[in-house]
């Protein structure tokens, strides 16, 4: 009789255990995901922190979440379970009354674009793990990742390629960083600009010579159009990703030198993309923005897309390009004649042409040649 007493002393407390953890494992259980900055450059480590609180009398001995977020975060030291382009990250938790408990997990971001944490699947079991409770929570965080230039200690760009500050044929004021020579004193110079050492070798006043200059302004051209003749088809996703580096790139260069740069490109939005940037650190930033949102879709013919442009004022236009086609090399011959650099980047190695110069080993750089 004893025995059957504790048994059924022990049924009892197994029901009652199932049903208060039934009702009450996820009552007051919340949780929350973020990330530890909300922009970051391809390839960073970042961090995912997540925290859980039992905010009940009642303990939780075992709670399992599920974090659902792209698979292009790879989380290190994790299990994570792929499907698709989504990535599903466990994490198992035990909870004390009132108790809060926080983890942080660190990713790596493996390529471009916007990525949100989308949400989180919660299931909760009793002491004995004889009952399991589970429900979804929306998690509304996203993180921008930027893509990241070519790392390579090759020099893609050399002098050849931009001019930096060119030579001026009239201008309003002399540029006194830009010194060409020395030149006899007149008597309207300041005794700061006295050439002494040309002085004494011609033995009367000579002072130095400014040059007068402008500022280069580029522009960067992105072609989305796979073939050349009308094809509306885009780039495939891996040259994609190839030219946006490539653009990267170059607006990291010519961010040092303080040029200012414009982007176009055939794609993304319907009419086009077409962003303005300047010489400043976020206009920088701006731009990489501008290429994280870029989609793998072409809306409009290339050289109808570019003729809707006046290019009058920029001094190098570079050309990213799966292919080059005759069009491609008139106007670039028309840019070249006004005084205009142009240079191309393709990664067709069909693109064989005398006009063109073959100058870089990663990918293909070319330019016009005179």
């Amino acid at each position: 009789m004893e025995i059957i007493a504790v048994l059924l002393l022990a049924g009892i407390f197994i029901i009652a255990e199932q049903a208060v953890f039934r009702k009450n494992v996820l009552k007051n259980v919340t949780y929350t995901a973020r990330f530890s900055v909300n922009e970051a450059m391809e390839g960073d480590e970042i961090e995912i922190v997540e925290e859980i609180e039992n905010n009940k009398w009642l303990p939780v001995p075992w709670v399992k979440t599920e974090l659902s977020t792209s698979r292009w975060l790879e989380f290190s030291g994790s299990s994570a379970a792929r499907a698709s382009d989504a990535r599903f990250v466990p994490s198992v938790f035990s909870l004390k009354p009132h108790q809060k408990c926080t983890r942080t997990r660190h990713i790596k971001a493996l390529k471009r674009g916007m990525f949100r944490l989308e949400s989180v699947s919660i299931v909760g079991s009793d002491l004995l793990g004889t009952v399991s409770v589970s429900r979804a929570i929306s998690v509304d965080e996203q993180i921008r990742i930027l893509p990241a230039p070519y790392d390579t200690d090759e020099t893609y760009m050399s002098d050849r390629e931009l001019y930096g500050e060119i030579t001026a044929r009239r201008f309003i004021c002399e540029d006194p960083f830009m010194i060409s020579g020395a030149r006899e004193y007149t008597g309207r110079e300041p005794m700061n600009k006295i050439h002494w050492s040309s002085t004494a070798r011609c033995a009367r006043l000579m002072v130095f010579n400014d040059e007068c200059t402008t500022d280069n302004r580029a522009a960067v051209l992105m072609n989305m159009q796979r073939a050349p003749g009308g094809d509306p088809r885009p780039v495939i996703n891996g040259d994609l990703e190839t030219y946006i580096k490539a653009a990267a790139y170059i607006f990291d260069v010519l961010c040092e030198r303080h040029m200012e740069t414009d982007f176009y490109a055939n794609g993304s939005h319907g009419g086009g993309i077409i962003a303005k940037g300047g010489t400043e650190k976020e206009d920088y930033m701006r731009l990489l923005r501008v290429l994280s949102d870029i989609e793998c879709r072409c809306d409009n013919d290339f050289e109808r897309f570019v003729s809707n442009f006046d290019f009058s004022d920029r001094t190098d236009i570079f050309i990213i390009t799966s292919y080059i086609d005759e069009r491609m090399l008139c106007f670039a011959a028309m840019h070249r004649r006004l005084g205009r650099n142009v240079v191309f980047y393709c990664n067709d190695d069909s693109a064989d042409d005398p006009r063109i110069l073959h100058i870089g080993r990663v990918g293909r750089y070319y330019y016009m040649n005179d």
